[in-house]
């Protein structure tokens, strides 16, 4: 037990649970605002443009899951080997991948895609030397038979601190508790994806929480496919992926994404999306495509970038950035 613990634990002891460390802690998720709060008493970290990843460590073996449990050992395993030695004890760790863009400097999701399609050992090892990953870790929700998440973010993010080592590629995510407005302000500058702000005395929940805020500077959120438009002139595969999100159950139509492809993307959304054909449109009535269209059931779920939704609830200026393995189309919502 660390001596930050064992403060804890003579201060805390009416929020500390102790028991054998859970098989799954599903993520606390950040709700969508327009800008950051005015108040005191938040944290405010950088938004990273990346992948969730829960890490477990138990016995000196190492775990990596996405938000929604899938693994991701064989993804990252040069993470696995740094965080073998990095993690000083069993825990639950709480953090993002990211692949930092060597032009910008900035975390890209883009550039992240061409490791998340990977899930063999060696294909991963053998791609880490072109797209290196770093992982940020933010949170700690169990520590040594302690469950930590009744803890205020503050409290947990000292005993983060205290039980690793930070080394490269494993860093602590940096934050402020003040400044705010400026930090957003210098995130969008940069061309960064935005901030994060979390309640400084939040306990960890595992749901979404305005607790827990995100602030954009770019318009980015995840669209579910539900067909695709045949392709023209020199485009091989298909031309665009026509995408949606739910709404009371129903798959409602965003928009034609027509741009952010290369030949092989297009060969892979095509490889993906062929055994998900049918004859018949996924999308509820309403604002439909023209031409030619091949209706795909909707499971397939993508990231798409965007200058901003019109009156008429259509995406403007869509790009397609990657796939996203880590949610069901299920939980796909429009962003409010």
């Amino acid at each position: 037990m660390t001596r930050r613990i064992e403060t804890l634990a003579r201060s805390a002891n009416a929020r500390l649970r102790y028991r054998a460390q859970p098989g799954w802690m599903a993520p606390m998720l950040a709700t969508l605002v327009e800008t950051p709060p005015k108040t005191a008493g938040w944290v405010y970290e950088p938004k990273l443009d990346g992948v969730r990843v829960l890490v477990y460590t138990n016995g000196g073996n190492v775990r990596l899951f996405s938000r929604n449990r899938k693994p991701l050992d064989g993804a990252y395993p040069e993470l696995v080997d740094a965080l073998s030695f990095a993690v000083r004890g069993d825990a639950v760790l709480d953090g993002e991948v990211v692949a930092v863009d060597p032009s910008t400097g900035q975390s890209s999701f883009s550039r992240l895609q061409r490791r998340m399609q990977l899930r063999d050992e060696l294909k991963a090892r053998a791609s880490s030397g072109d797209v290196p990953v770093e992982l940020y870790l933010f949170d700690c929700l169990f520590y040594e038979g302690i469950d930590l998440t009744g803890l205020p973010l503050v409290d947990r993010k000292a005993v983060l601190r205290d039980v690793v080592w930070y080394d490269d590629p494993i860093r602590f995510t940096p934050f402020r508790t003040t400044g705010s407005a400026a930090m957003f302000r210098e995130a969008c500058a940069k061309g960064a994806e935005g901030i994060i702000a979390k309640r400084a005395e939040s306990r960890y929940v595992s749901a979404r929480s305005t607790e827990w805020l995100k602030i954009k500077c770019v318009h980015q959120q995840e669209f579910v496919v539900g067909g695709f438009t045949a392709p023209k002139g020199s485009r091989e595969n298909l031309g665009a992926l026509l995408v949606g999100y739910y709404e009371h159950g129903a798959l409602k139509y965003a928009g034609k994404v027509g741009t952010g492809y290369d030949r092989a993307t297009l060969e892979m959304l095509s490889r993906r999306l062929a055994p998900l054909a049918r004859r018949t449109s996924p999308f509820a009535p309403g604002p439909a495509p023209a031409g030619e269209v091949q209706w795909v059931t909707p499971r397939l779920v993508v990231e798409i970038g965007f200058g901003e939704w019109t009156p008429a609830g259509l995406l403007r200026h869509p790009r397609y950035l990657g796939i996203r393995e880590d949610k069901s189309a299920a939980e796909v919502r429009r962003e409010q």
